[in-house]
């Protein structure tokens, strides 16, 4: 089971660099507020913060992959999360903030190597294959966006997703008013 769990894990890292999906209006407002209310009847609460829409062009099941990856990794190690919308600059940015232990700043970047765990138990209890974080990195690059990790001044990790926005102009635009 574990072998097929990573051999299966393995595809969707090679598949969320796949732009095979074609871009579709996606209201991120929508798809986070539907990703938290999954996530918290099973786990420790995912709460949004209200904002105003934000639809972008986007390829809807690579991101809900990557944003759930995001969010699976606040519940598990940082008992839940609060996921914040926001829009500076014609990029969208979403920020995931738990209250864990963060990571050390010297493996903030290291833990988007494929493969790369901090916890050392190599149990499935505890964690994955260490390809969540590397899946969800891929698939935003895929989107001309990034992720990033930073530990809160106050305690916790904050993961900040960025999207590209303005630069899609008005084919993005074009695209939101046919349907949503």
């Amino acid at each position: 089971n574990e072998m097929q769990e990573m051999t299966e894990a393995t595809l969707a890292f090679a598949r969320g660099v796949s732009v095979a999906e074609p871009l579709e209006p996606v209201n991120l407002n929508g798809l986070l507020a539907d990703l938290a209310a999954e996530l918290s009847a099973s786990g420790p609460p995912v709460t949004l913060v209200e904002s105003p829409p934000h639809i972008l062009p986007l390829r809807r099941m690579a991101l809900r992959r990557a944003l759930r990856n995001l969010l699976e990794n606040a519940q598990r190690y940082g008992a839940g999360a609060t996921v914040g919308i926001s829009h500076a600059g014609g990029e969208t940015f979403v920020t995931i903030d738990d209250a864990g232990p963060g990571i050390p700043e010297a493996d903030l970047e290291r833990v988007f190597d494929p493969f790369e765990r901090l916890e050392t138990s190599r149990s499935r209890e505890t964690g994955g294959a260490g390809l969540g974080l590397p899946i969800a990195r891929a698939i935003l690059r895929a989107h001309g966006g990034e992720v990033s990790l930073s530990n809160r001044p106050e305690g916790g990790l904050r993961a900040t997703v960025r999207l590209p926005a303005a630069n899609q102009g008005a084919k993005a635009r074009a695209i939101a008013s046919r349907k949503v």
